[in-house]
């Protein structure tokens, strides 16, 4: 079964899909972080957690939101409780919302998710349930929010050294590309999509090897072109860090230039979005993640000579000039990129 996505000088692109796919089966059935676009909440969960002061109220059993002084989860009593909620009690959706405002305060809390029973099971059965509902008219706000909750606390997960490989493992990932595999612009897709990328992100974050060798036998270098051609700025920054992150990998790297309809594939979206940050400024983060992306791609010998042809000229001009004036970390690649190019075909 084939994905198309792009556009190569002889058509439509098509990459194989992996194994095992939970597209296969369904349907048969904010924030940025400083250096890398993971660590995503919901962004109406944001504005809650921005609004509520936690130290001054007390859940739906009056059990206090004061937090102690302790850096172990299970020591805070309103972790065991929802907790407990979650995979028990009534109130699954209070404790998909209390847990995710406390991941930042536990740097255990992943491993707590991971390893109490019933935890893992609850999260997948939140968002295999929404599957029947990925149809604009069916996704209300409140389900998209409770979902967009559920995969925070998998983020969470994804996003731990201890955790993360088991994570990997359970193949969970593969559970959340129906979302990204979304087309609709409506916010509550978006927040979907977006959040979904985040689990994504975290994952492909250190440069695991192993994380590489798995989503690379998945669809997530089609879904991800998809999302940085027609989503929303946030959803294509962090589609387009986890490309980047795929091709510094050697395997990924080889993987992407072993064919020239997925070059192509690849150097058409990403001149499509520099064309459109030509139009639409200032560019931000996402023109940093282009240049980068192909400055890796001008690593393998072959791809070097077609992107002497392919490069945006507006790359090779002064067009962004005082775009990067004050991202010299961005000035320098680009440079590099296209001093390499001049060593390959010079003048």
């Amino acid at each position: 079964m084939y994905n198309n996505v792009g556009t190569g000088p002889n058509g439509p692109v098509s990459f194989p899909m992996g194994a095992g796919n939970p597209l296969n089966t369904v349907n048969q059935q904010q924030q940025l972080m400083n250096s890398t676009p993971t660590g995503l909440t919901h962004p109406q969960t944001q504005a809650q957690n921005q609004n509520q002061n936690q130290n001054q109220n007390q859940n739906a059993n009056g059990v206090s939101t004061n937090q102690p002084n302790s850096t172990h989860a299970l020591e805070d009593p309103n972790v065991y409780h929802w907790i407990c909620q979650l995979t028990y009690g009534p109130q699954k959706e209070q404790a998909l919302l209390e847990l995710g405002r406390k991941r930042e305060q536990f740097d255990d809390l992943a491993i707590v998710l991971w390893s109490s029973f019933g935890v893992m099971t609850s999260l997948l059965n939140e968002i295999i349930s929404v599957y029947p509902m990925l149809q604009p008219q069916m996704l209300s706000n409140q389900l998209s929010n409770r979902v967009c909750d559920a995969l925070v606390l998998l983020q969470c997960v994804a996003s731990h050294s201890e955790t993360k490989h088991l994570f990997l493992q359970a193949h969970i990932p593969l559970f959340l590309f129906p979302f990204l595999n979304t087309t609709s612009r409506q916010r509550t897709f978006e927040y979907l999509r977006l959040t979904s990328l985040g689990v994504i992100g975290a994952l492909v974050k250190n440069d695991s090897q192993d994380v590489i060798n798995f989503l690379l036998r998945t669809d997530i270098v089609p879904l991800c072109l998809r999302i940085m051609e027609s989503s929303s700025e946030l959803s294509k920054t962090v589609a387009i860090f986890i490309l980047q992150k795929i091709l510094l990998d050697d395997m990924g790297l080889q993987y992407i230039c072993a064919t020239k309809d997925r070059f192509y594939a690849i150097t058409s979206v990403l001149k499509n979005m520099v064309d459109h940050l030509t139009i639409h400024t200032p560019p931000g983060r996402l023109l940093k993640h282009i240049i980068r992306c192909y400055l890796r791609l001008s690593d393998d010998l072959e791809a070097r000579k077609l992107l002497n042809v392919v490069l945006p000229e507006s790359l090779r001009d002064n067009t962004f000039a005082e775009a990067l004036s004050d991202d010299l970390g961005s000035k320098r690649c680009l440079a590099q990129l296209l001093l390499t190019l001049k060593d390959e075909n010079p003048q």
